[in-house]
């Protein structure tokens, strides 16, 4: 079972409740932690077939930026025990939710846009992300909707990349919306604790991981077809 409980039996009942109250899921954070070696054998392989340097990268930030996210995810969720290290934990979690919308949005702008606009663009988005990073690090609570909203305002803001995306195609553009759809229908379903699928088990955060983890595949496909990386 994944879960925060402590070592210490006569400690775990009290534990096993998340912060919302409610009896933590068997499958809490398991999704995320059996994601990360399939992300990262993934993405360094599909780094090393892109067809240049420009791609390289953009494929490169990408994985980081997305292993970093589903790693701190998997820490909170099932490798702390103590209320300290519970509380640091959760924080990395959520700020690295910033690291991955800006490692996403870095490697399309890499890909899409030419360096004049890509590099201005991405600079707001890092500076944005240690914002956000930050503000979640010093000030999280459970219910931060500040940060929350920030992470929608930050990742929709890709949406100006469509001009540039049209040139790579309708394929490329449908699967960068899908994967932000995915993305937003799950956080606005996280926020209502909607998705309850199958109660003691798959609650309704695993639904959100979920849709994280699709997310991350269709923003992944699209960067693989920009990146001309043949599988």
């Amino acid at each position: 079972m994944c879960t925060n409980a402590p070592t210490d039996p006569a400690a775990r009942p009290a534990l096993q409740f998340g912060i919302d109250g409610l009896p933590v899921p068997r499958l809490r954070g398991r999704i995320h932690q059996v994601s990360i070696a399939p992300a990262l054998a993934a993405g360094v392989a599909l780094t090393l077939l892109a067809q240049d340097v420009r791609g390289s990268v953009a494929l490169a930030v990408f994985t980081f930026s997305i292993v970093a996210m589903l790693t701190a995810s998997a820490v909170y969720h099932c490798h702390t025990t103590s209320d300290e290290a519970k509380l640091l934990a959760r924080r990395i979690d959520h700020g690295t939710i910033f690291v991955a919308i800006a490692g996403t949005q870095t490697a399309y702008w890499l890909l899409s846009a030419p360096n004049t606009v890509a590099a201005p663009i991405v600079t707001v988005v890092w500076l944005v992300t240690l914002v956000g990073f930050r503000h979640k690090v010093r000030n999280l609570t459970q219910l931060d909707s500040a940060g929350n909203w920030l992470y929608g305002v930050l990742g929709w803001s890709g949406v100006l990349l469509i001009p540039f995306l049209l040139g790579g195609g309708l394929v490329v553009l449908s699967l960068v919306l899908a994967g932000g759809v995915a993305y937003s229908v799950g956080g606005v379903l996280l926020h209502h604790k909607a998705g309850n699928v199958w109660p003691g088990v798959f609650g309704y955060h695993e639904t959100w991981h979920a849709l994280v983890m699709i997310g991350v595949v269709l923003h992944g496909a699209g960067l693989v077809a920009l990146a001309g990386v043949s599988v």
